[in-house]
């Protein structure tokens, strides 16, 4: 079971700034605690999604996290060793060279972790498309070993295993190269959200989707239709990691879970609307997570914690009781790829030659 855990400077009901002792939590030092605590505990990534992309108007959001995120990846990569670094990032709000030498260069200084939740505008579908088909393009401008520092012959890199992308389309013209080397892992990861809205891109491109409902019904309905979707994409299942978000809470045995919380006497309307809330008593939640895993077909979790109280207690006692039963998966090998268990994603160049021998 893969676990990622969803960062935010209170937690992620809309309310829970209301708790909080002061305003230190959203400095850059409370989230690397809390981002610290995740990787301890072996979960596969953190999520940095930047109130998907929505931009504030007159008012700011206290459940998002008030850094860029992918600069904020960066920083923290260099604090934690293992866990993934998955940062959000608006197709409409980027230019696409640009953002692809940001997550290059993330995935370089955190020595492959690095993972790009895709935000696409979901009213031009035809843009979004040429967008991430030209970030990817760009990301496989050289070849892994195209720089050879050959001072002798005075060669930088081998201009044969440059490969530039010259891209012209509708909506973009992008020649290329990238001034970065290839990625750690070929390329960081491409994450996106699901939910009603239109799904094509994220079936077409994605290789870590976030399915996102309401309720755990709702999550498994929706998983259902994900995978035939992607059936009838053409893509294989074991492609693609499909993870619920989830949003727990947490009580003692003999603790009713509508007294678990601060907020018990607010409507659930504070919760995440995007995540299903499991509550009960930790053991009660692993068996929760563990039906939802085997009746939706998934291979983990995003954990939007709506306390930050609910976020430790899901790492310090729900965690260790799937560890004990033989259920959470921490990955090997030090790469996000490695750590969801994806291929590394060779140079397109390459790919006709493996096939070939």
């Amino acid at each position: 079971m893969l676990l990622g855990y969803a960062l935010s400077p209170f937690g992620h009901r809309s309310d829970a700034w209301r708790q909080a002792p002061d305003d230190r939590l959203l400095g850059f030092d409370a989230l690397l605690e809390q981002v610290s605590a995740a990787d301890a505990e072996g979960l596969a990534f953190v999520l940095l999604a930047d109130r998907l992309g929505l931009r504030p108007t007159d008012d700011v959001s206290p459940t998002a996290v008030p850094f860029e995120p992918t600069l904020l990846a960066s920083a923290l990569a260099t604090r934690v060793g293992r866990i993934g670094m998955i940062a959000a990032a608006a197709t409409t709000q980027h230019e696409p060279y640009n953002l692809a030498r940001r997550f290059a260069s993330l995935d370089l200084i955190s020595k492959g972790r690095g993972g790009w939740l895709v935000l696409a505008d979901g009213g031009h579908h035809d843009r979004d498309v040429e967008f991430v088909d030209v970030v990817t393009a760009l990301w496989d401008s050289f070849e892994d070993d195209a720089f050879v520092y050959d001072k002798t012959a005075g060669r930088f890199f081998d201009p044969l295993k440059m490969h530039v992308a010259h891209h012209k389309g509708a909506h973009f013209t992008v020649r290329g190269p990238l001034n970065v080397n290839r990625s750690p892992q070929g390329r960081p990861v491409l994450a996106h959200l699901l939910d009603d809205a239109d799904s094509a891109l994220a079936i077409r491109t994605g290789e870590l989707l976030l399915l996102q409902a309401r309720s755990a019904d709702d999550l498994v309905a929706a998983a259902k239709r994900i995978g035939k979707a992607i059936n009838a994409a053409g893509r294989k299942r074991d492609d693609i990691r499909l993870v619920a978000s989830i949003s727990p809470v947490i009580c003692s045995a003999g603790q009713g879970a509508e007294k678990t919380s601060a907020f018990s006497d607010i409507d659930q309307t504070v919760e995440p609307p995007f995540a299903a809330r499991l509550a009960g008593t930790p053991s009660a939640i692993v068996e929760q997570l563990k039906d939802l895993e085997a009746t939706a077909d998934l291979d983990g979790f995003t954990v939007f914690p709506p306390t930050l109280e609910m976020g430790q207690r899901f790492l310090s006692e729900v965690v260790p009781e799937l560890r004990r039963q033989g259920l959470m998966d921490a990955g090997s090998g030090t790469t996000l790829r490695e750590r969801l268990g994806l291929p590394r994603q060779e140079h397109p160049s390459l790919v006709g030659k493996e096939a070939s021998r």
